[in-house]
C-alpha cells in the first residue's frame, strides 16, 4: 500500500510555481523545434543558393570563355594562312592578338575547371598552339612550300571542339546536381516538419491537458459551490498561481459550509420553537370552536374560523421548514414498500377536505395502478405538497384530476387543475428554494416557497422524475418514480 501511494505521488504532474512560468516553458518547448527548423532551412537554402550561384557564374564563364576559344582560333588560322600568302605584317600582327586572346581563354577554363582530365587535355591544347606558334615563327616566309605544319590548326580546332562538348556536359552535369541537391534538402525538411509538427501539436497538447485540468477542476469545484455542495474538499493540482486560488476556494467552500450548518441550526431551532405557541394556539381556537368558552356569536365563530385556517397554513410552513432543514441535512433515508395508491391518496385528500368543500371543487381519480413501490414518507409529503398547491390554484367549482398509471419502469403520478396555471418565467424558478412566483394568481405568494423544493428534492432522491406540462389553462404536473425493490 505505501508504495503504491509513493508511486503514485511520483507520477504526479510536477507544475511550475507560476501559471505564466508554465505558459512560457510550454510555448518554448512548441516553437523552439520550430525555430530550430527554421534556421537550418535557411542555412540549407542559403547554401543552396550560393552554389546556385557558383555553378552559374561558373558555366556562364566556361560557355563565354569556349566560345572565345573558338572564335580567336579561327582568327588565328585565317591571319596565319593570309600572313603567309599575302605576307602582310599587318595580318601577322592580328595573329598575335587573336592568340594573346587564345591563350588567355584557355587560362580561364584551366582555371574554372576542376577535372583533371579536361585540365590535362586543355594542357595538351596549349602545347600544341605552342609548337604551331613556334613553327609559324620560324617558318621563311619565301619558302611558302615548307608549311605542313599548317595543318596542325585543324587539329586544334578539332580539341577546341572537344573541349566544349566535355564543358557542356559537365554544365549539365553540374545543373543536374543542382536539382538533386535540391530535392535532397526539400526530402530532408520534409521528413523534418512529419517529426516537428507533431512534436510541436504533442507538446502543444500536453500544455493544453496540464492547463486545462486544474481549470477543469475549478469549473466542477465552482459548479458544486454552486449547486450548494460544500462536504468535498477543493484541491487543485497546478501551477502556484492556480493552487492558491484552489485554497482559496476551499477556504470559501469552509465558510460556507459553516453559514449552511448555521441556517440549518436556525431553522431547525425556530421551527421547534414555533411549533409549541402554535400548537397552544390551535388548542385554543379548537376548545373556542367547540363552545368551551362559551356560545359564540356568527361574527366570533367567522374570527375563530380566520384563526384556525391561518394557524394550519403557519402550521404547514414550519412543516415545510422542517422537511426543507432535514432534506438539506440528507437525513431522510429511504424505506420502499408496496403502498396503497388509492388509500395515500384519500388520506391526502381528507387533511385538504376543509378547503375542498369550502371552494366545492370537483377531484377525480384515476387509478390504473392500485400499488406503488415507494417510500411512503416520500410520497405522503409529494402528495400533500402538490394537491394543496392545486386546491389552492383551482377556483370555486373548479376541478382537479388525479391518476395514477404504469408505463414501462415508471409509475407515474398525473395532478391536473383548471387554475391560472403556470407561466414560462416562473416554469423555470419554480423548484429554487423560497421563490414565490412573479403574479398574484399564483398561490405560492402566501406560502413558504418550500413546498415544491422539497417535492423535487424528495423525487430525485427517489431516484424520479418531475415534469410540468404546457398547458393553454391550468397547471399539469407528471410526478415519475422507478420501480424499486421493497
Amino acid at each position: 500500500m505505501f508504495s503504491y501511494i509513493h508511486l503514485q505521488y511520483r507520477m504526479r504532474i510536477q507544475y511550475p510555481n507560476s501559471f505564466l512560468k508554465l505558459l512560457l516553458i510550454g510555448f518554448a518547448f512548441a516553437i523552439l523545434p520550430l525555430i530550430f527548423a527554421f534556421i537550418q532551412a535557411n542555412i540549407a537554402f542559403s547554401q543552396l543558393s550560393q552554389n546556385s550561384q557558383s555553378t552559374i557564374a561558373v558555366s556562364v564563364k566556361s560557355t563565354r570563355a569556349s566560345q572565345v576559344l573558338q572564335e580567336q582560333l579561327h582568327l588565328m588560322e585565317r591571319s596565319a594562312r593570309q600572313y603567309f600568302v599575302l605576307t602582310d605584317f599587318e595580318l601577322l600582327e592580328n595573329y598575335h592578338t587573336s592568340r594573346l586572346a587564345f591563350i588567355e581563354a584557355l587560362h580561364e577554363l584551366i582555371k574554372l575547371n576542376t577535372d583533371p582530365a579536361q585540365i590535362k587535355q586543355l594542357q595538351n591544347v596549349e602545347e600544341i598552339e605552342f609548337n604551331l606558334h613556334a613553327y609559324i615563327m620560324r617558318t621563311n616566309i619565301n619558302n611558302l612550300e615548307d608549311m605542313p605544319f599548317l595543318s596542325d590548326f585543324g587539329l586544334l580546332s578539332q580539341k577546341v571542339d572537344e573541349i566544349i562538348s566535355l564543358n557542356n556536359r559537365s554544365i549539365d552535369n553540374a545543373s543536374l546536381q543542382l536539382a538533386k541537391n535540391a530535392s535532397k534538402t526539400q526530402q530532408r525538411f520534409s521528413l523534418q516538419s512529419l517529426v516537428l509538427i507533431p512534436f510541436a501539436l504533442l507538446v502543444a497538447g500536453v500544455l493544453a491537458f496540464m492547463l486545462g485540468r486544474p481549470i477543469q477542476r475549478m469549473d466542477t469545484a465552482i459548479e458544486n459551490l454552486g449547486k450548494g455542495e460544500y462536504h468535498h474538499e477543493i484541491t487543485i493540482d497546478g501551477p502556484g498561481n492556480l493552487r492558491l486560488l484552489g485554497k482559496r476556494l476551499n477556504w470559501l467552500r469552509e465558510e460556507l459550509l459553516t453559514l449552511k450548518e448555521q441556517k440549518q441550526r436556525f431553522l431547525q431551532h425556530i421551527s421547534h420553537e414555533l411549533k409549541t405557541p402554535l400548537t397552544a394556539i390551535r388548542e385554543a381556537t379548537e376548545l373556542l370552536t367547540d363552545g368551551v368558552g362559551g356560545t359564540l356569536s356568527a361574527q366570533q365563530r367567522e374570527i375563530t374560523q380566520i384563526l384556525k385556517d391561518n394557524s394550519v397554513r403557519l402550521q404547514k410552513m414550519i412543516e415545510n421548514l422542517l422537511s426543507f432543514t432535514k432534506m438539506e441535512s440528507d437525513k431522510h433515508v429511504l424505506n420502499i414498500k408496496a403502498l396503497n395508491i388509492e388509500e395515500v391518496m384519500s388520506a391526502t385528500l381528507d387533511s385538504h377536505a376543509l378547503s375542498i368543500r369550502a371552494k366545492n371543487i370537483h377531484i377525480e381519480t384515476f387509478y390504473f395502478i392500485e400499488t406503488m413501490i415507494a417510500d411512503a414518507e416520500t410520497l405522503r409529503v409529494v402528495l400533500d405538497n402538490l394537491i394543496s398547491n392545486a386546491v389552492k390554484f383551482t377556483p370555486e367549482h373548479g376541478m382537479i384530476i388525479l391518476s395514477s398509471r404504469a408505463e414501462k419502469q415508471w409509475q407515474i403520478i398525473e395532478i391536473q387543475d383548471n387554475g391560472p396555471g403556470i407561466s414560462q418565467e416562473d416554469m423555470e424558478r419554480l423548484f429554487d428554494p423560497f421563490y414565490q412566483g412573479k403574479t398574484l394568481h399564483q398561490g405560492l405568494v402566501n406560502s413558504s416557497g418550500l413546498g415544491l423544493t422539497i417535492v423535487n428534492h424528495l423525487i430525485e432522491k427517489h431516484q424520479g422524475e418531475i415534469e410540468l406540462v404546457q398547458t393553454t389553462k391550468g397547471a399539469h404536473i407528471i410526478v415519475k418514480l422507478p420501480i424499486l425493490e421493497s
